[in-house]
C-alpha cells in the first residue's frame, strides 16, 4: 500500500473513531462486526485488507482518546471510562474540565510513544510473561478486589464488602443470562452506576457548573511520567490477559502507589485511565502477533479479516495508530473547548435533567424495556458508595466478581 492510501484509510477510521467516542451508546465494536460483514464486499471491490484493518484500528486508537469527552463533560461512561468520571466530574465543578481531558490525552499520547521505544523487548517478553501468569488471573483479580476493600477504614470496610458482593451479584446475574446483546450490555450498566448517580448527586448537592478556565496549568512532568508508566504497565495486562480489563487495571495501579496530595492523586489517575485505553489497543495487536491471541473486538475482527498476521502488519497498524493518536489529541482539545463553552451557557440543574432523559431515551433505543431495569437498578446501586462513603470504583465489582468466579470455575 502506498502512504497516501494508507492515510486516507486512517482518516476515515479517525472520523469513525470520533464519532463513536462522542456519541454515547455506539461502541466500536459494534462497527468492527459491521465492517467485517461487510469486508468480501470492499475486498470484492478492489480495497486491499491492509487498508480495512488500517480503518479499524485508526477507529479504535481515536475512540479511546475521545471517548473521555462524554465521560468527563456529561458522565457518559463506557466500561473503559466509568471511572474517570467521578474524578472528571469533579475537575469540570472546579473549573477545570479542559485539564482533565488534557491529562487523559497525555496519557494516550505518553503511551503511545513509550509502546514503540519498547517494542522490540515486548515482542520477546510478552510469550514469556503470558504463559507463567495465564493460570492466575483469578487469583490476580482477586487480589485487586481485597486491595480495593483492604485500603478503607473501619466500619466502611464492611460497606465496600457489602457494595462489592451486591455489584457483582447483579453483573453476574446480568452476564450469564442473555439479557441483551454483550455489545449492548454494558451501556445501561455503567451509564447507571457511574453517570446517572453521578449527576444525581450533583442535582442533590444545587452544584453549578463554573466557567472552565481556558489557561490550563502546566502540569508536573512526574505526573505525566509515573501516570503514563501506569497506564503503559497496567495495559500490558489488559491487552495480554483475558478476563482483566481497563478498570480493573487502573485500580490496581492506583493502589500499588498514592500520593497523599488528592489533587496530584486525580491528575494522575486521569493520565493512567486515558492512557490505559490506548494501550490496551495497541498491546491487543501485539498479543495477536506473539501469543496468537486477539484481546479486543478490533483484534478479533483483524484476525478474521486477514489470512496471516504478521511483523509488517503490525508495523502498519503502529504506524497508523501513531497518526490516528495524533490526530485524535489535536481533535478532542479541540471539541472539549467547543463543549465547554456550551457548559457554560447551560444551567446545570436543566443541563443535568436534559442529560438523564437523553441517557433514559438511548436506554430504551439500544436495549429496550430490560436495559432500562437494568440502568435503574444500576443506577440505585451506583447510589450507595457516596452515600455510605465507600469509593465509587468498588462497584467495578459488577464485572470483577462475574470473572473471578468463572475462573474459579463457576
Amino acid at each position: 500500500m502506498m502512504f497516501l492510501e494508507i492515510l486516507l484509510f486512517a482518516l476515515i477510521g479517525i472520523a469513525a473513531g470520533t464519532f463513536t467516542g462522542l456519541v454515547p451508546g455506539i461502541h466500536t465494536n459494534t462497527l468492527c462486526a459491521l465492517i467485517l460483514g461487510i469486508t468480501p464486499s470492499l475486498i470484492g471491490f478492489g480495497l486491499h485488507p491492509h487498508g480495512i484493518i488500517v480503518l479499524i484500528i485508526s477507529m479504535v486508537v481515536t475512540h479511546t482518546v475521545i471517548d473521555f469527552i462524554p465521560s468527563i463533560f456529561l458522565g457518559a461512561p463506557d466500561d473503559a471510562t466509568a471511572l474517570s468520571v467521578l474524578p472528571g466530574h469533579r475537575m469540570v465543578l472546579d473549573g477545570k474540565g479542559l485539564e482533565a481531558i488534557y491529562l487523559t490525552v497525555i496519557g494516550g499520547v505518553g503511551v503511545v510513544f513509550l509502546y514503540i521505544l519498547l517494542l522490540p523487548l515486548l515482542l520477546k517478553i510478552i510469550p514469556i510473561f503470558y504463559s507463567w501468569i495465564k493460570s492466575y488471573i483469578h487469583f490476580v483479580l482477586s487480589g485487586i478486589a481485597f486491595l480495593m476493600i483492604a485500603i478503607e477504614r473501619k466500619i466502611k470496610k464492611l460497606f465496600s464488602l457489602f457494595i462489592f458482593l451486591l455489584s457483582g451479584t447483579f453483573g453476574f446475574l446480568i452476564l450469564n443470562n442473555s439479557f441483551l446483546p454483550s455489545t449492548y450490555v454494558f451501556f445501561p450498566i455503567f451509564t447507571g452506576m457511574f453517570g446517572i448517580s453521578t449527576l444525581l448527586i450533583s442535582l442533590n448537592k444545587k452544584a453549578k457548573i463554573p466557567k472552565q478556565k481556558k489557561d490550563i496549568e502546566k502540569i508536573d512532568k512526574k505526573i505525566a511520567v509515573f501516570g503514563t508508566i501506569k497506564a503503559f504497565f497496567s495495559g500490558l495486562l489488559v491487552g495480554i490477559l483475558p478476563g482483566i480489563g481497563s478498570a480493573q487495571a487502573t485500580i490496581l495501579s492506583q493502589q500499588l502507589t498514592r500520593s497523599t496530595n488528592e489533587m496530584h492523586n486525580t491528575k494522575e489517575f486521569l493520565v493512567c485511565i486515558g492512557g490505559i485505553n490506548t494501550a490496551n489497543a495497541l498491546f491487543a495487536l501485539t498479543s495477536l502477533y506473539s501469543i496468537g491471541k486477539p484481546r479486543s473486538g478490533a483484534a478479533i475482527t483483524i484476525q478474521k479479516i486477514l489470512e496471516t498476521f504478521g511483523m509488517n502488519e503490525l508495523l502498519l497498524l503502529i504506524a497508523s495508530s501513531l497518526i490516528a493518536v495524533g490526530v485524535a489529541s489535536i481533535l478532542t482539545l479541540k471539541i472539549s473547548k467547543k463543549i465547554a463553552l456550551l457548559l457554560e451557557k447551560c444551567p446545570y440543574h436543566k443541563l443535568s435533567l436534559f442529560i438523564i432523559i437523553f441517557f433514559l431515551i438511548l436506554t430504551i433505543y439500544f436495549t429496550g424495556f430490560v436495559g432500562l431495569l437494568i440502568l435503574f437498578t444500576s443506577t440505585a446501586i451506583g447510589l450507595l458508595p457516596p452515600l455510605l462513603g465507600t469509593k465509587r470504583s468498588i462497584c467495578m465489582g459488577v464485572i470483577m466478581l462475574p470473572v473471578i468466579l468463572y475462573y474459579f470455575g463457576f
